[in-house]
């Protein structure tokens, strides 16, 4: 079978580098692109991994059939027959839609921020409006009134906006589930410029630090985890909020995830798509419900490396 990485329109450079990481020498990577000017789309081709230098190709109509596929944050229609799919096109979009996957986190139980409109009982401020597809911190819009709430809301909501009550965090972090554990744990840092968006491409791009497995915020990694369940996904970087009280509250899932923050993370992550490779059927999934210790959350190397790979 055919090893395939399939990356989005653009891509992520720090995926680039997550494949020169990786042992899996016959995989490739192919990234989406696009000519604006006849909506032609092709994909770039690499592979030959030698540090960050790879033999790229231009090819127009890439064969999906028969192969095992990663697909990262790329919800793009293909011929996939006989094949083994880790983030199927469906639960991508899913994702993607930041609306939706909050109103499928509630029907799921999982804790995340109270969805709410002008006639929601007991309304406190500031509310939080953002459209259902955003990226890297943008559209996020803070509303302090009912008066400002009312005049977002009455231009806004036809146009796919959602509202959400306001979490006083006192932690945030970024978890990247994989397979039903945590490939890693990452603490967002306070910018201390009393801005609400604790996010790296709004506030000047502080790496996010790693968190030790024995460290691990069990609630919040549960949250995570139930959260990358409940969208149908096989990885993803949840976003989860921790408030004074030790309450996680997701708040969205990222299927193409920035790795730049954390070079552990892009090391991971090639692990991860080594071990995905190394079996030609897809690979079930952790019960992380039966774990009892922070450390339990969290993928070993030796797992990763492991040809089972599902053994406590």
């Amino acid at each position: 079978m055919s090893k395939i990485i399939l990356v989005g329109v653009h891509g992520r450079p720090s995926l680039r580098s997550t494949y020169s990481q990786m042992k899996t020498s016959d995989s490739i990577l192919y990234v989406r692109r696009r000519i604006k000017k006849n909506g032609k789309e092709w994909f770039r081709k690499y592979t030959g991994q030698q540090g960050n230098n790879f033999i790229k190709e231009k090819i127009d109509i890439p064969n999906f059939k028969n192969s095992t596929i990663i697909r990262w944050g790329n919800a793009v229609q293909i011929d996939h027959k006989d094949s083994i799919i880790y983030n199927e096109a469906k639960a991508i979009q899913l994702a993607s839609n930041k609306k939706r996957s909050r109103e499928v986190f509630i029907e799921k139980g999982i804790n995340t921020p109270r969805l709410v409109n002008p006639q929601s009982t007991s309304l406190k401020y500031p509310i939080i409006a953002r459209p259902s597809t955003h990226a890297k911190g943008s559209n996020f819009v803070v509303l302090n009134n009912s008066t400002e709430f009312t005049n977002h809301y009455n231009v806004h909501n036809s146009q796919g906006w959602y509202y959400s009550e306001f979490i006083d965090k006192v932690r945030e972090y970024r978890i990247h589930c994989c397979s039903g554990k945590i490939l890693n744990f990452l603490e967002k840092p306070n910018p201390k410029n009393g801005s609400i968006a604790w996010n790296r491409a709004r506030n000047g791009g502080e790496a996010f630090e790693n968190v030790k497995w024995a460290d691990y915020d069990m609630n919040a990694g549960l949250e995570a985890l139930k959260a990358t369940q409940a969208l149908g996904l096989d990885f993803s970087g949840i976003d989860v909020m921790v408030d004074k009280d030790g309450k996680a509250w997701v708040l969205e899932a990222n299927t193409s995830p920035t790795l730049n923050s954390s070079e552990y993370s892009m090391s991971r992550y090639a692990m991860y798509f080594d071990w995905l490779f190394r079996k030609n059927e897809k690979r079930p999934h952790w019960d992380f419900t039966k774990f009892k210790k922070p450390q339990s959350l969290a993928w070993k190397n030796y797992q990763l490396m492991d040809e089972k790979g599902n053994e406590e």
